[in-house]
C-alpha cells in the first residue's frame, strides 16, 4: 500500500460514525499483507509528523503534554485528512485555521487500530500477532526516533508567539501559555 491509497481509504471513512469499525472493514477487504502495509504508512505518518515544532503545536493547543499527549495530537492529525496532515507537517501553524479553542486536537477515532482489527478478522489471528507481522515486514529502524528539530522553550509566550504566531494569537490566554 502506498501514501496515495492510504489517504484513499482513510478519507472515505471521514464523518462516519464508529470511524475505525468503518476503516477496519475496509481493509478487511485487502489481503493480510496490504493490512499490514496499511499499518506501517500509518506508521511512517506519525514518525513523518514527530517535530519539536508539532510538539509545541500540541502544547500550545492541547496545554502541556507528554509523549502520549503528542502521539494522540499526531493521531488526531492523521484522523482529520491529508490536507490538514500534511499542512500541518509543513507548517504547524496552519493548524489555527482548522482548530477551534477549547477543541483538543486528540486521536478519538481509533483509526491507529483499525489495521490490527482488520487482519484478526481477515487472519484469525491475535493482536499480538498483528504487531508481530508489522514488525516483521518493517524494514525502517528508525521508528520510535526522537523528534525532529531543535528543542525550544514551549512555555515561553515570546518564542511561541514567534514561531506560531497564529496559534498563539488563538491559544495563548493573557496570562500565558
Amino acid at each position: 500500500m502506498d501514501v496515495d491509497h492510504f489517504w484513499k481509504v482513510v478519507d472515505s471513512t471521514h464523518g462516519q460514525p464508529d470511524r475505525a469499525e468503518a476503516l477496519a472493514r475496509l481493509l478487511a477487504d485487502l489481503p493480510a499483507d496490504e493490512i499490514v502495509s496499511f499499518r506501517l504508512v500509518y506508521d511512517d505518518l506519525l514518525q513523518t509528523a514527530n517535530t519539536v515544532d508539532l510538539f509545541g503545536a500540541a502544547h500550545t493547543i492541547n496545554g502541556p503534554c507528554q509523549d502520549d499527549g503528542f502521539v494522540e495530537f499526531r493521531e488526531a492529525l492523521i484522523e482529520r485528512g491529508r490536507p490538514v496532515f500534511e499542512a500541518a507537517v509543513r507548517e504547524p501553524d496552519s493548524l489555527a485555521d482548522v482548530v477551534e479553542h477549547g477543541d483538543p486536537l486528540a486521536g478519538r477515532e481509533g483509526l491507529g487500530n483499525a489495521a490490527a482489527m482488520a487482519w484478526a478478522v481477515k487472519t484469525g489471528g491475535t493482536e499480538e500477532a498483528f504487531y508481530e507481522a508489522v514488525d516483521a515486514a518493517d524494514e525502517r529502524t528508525d521508528r520510535g526516533d526522537a523528534e525532529e528539530g531543535a528543542w525550544w522553550d514551549f512555555n515561553d509566550r515570546a518564542e511561541v508567539q514567534d514561531r506560531l504566531p497564529k496559534l498563539a494569537a488563538k491559544f495563548l490566554t493573557a496570562g500565558g501559555a
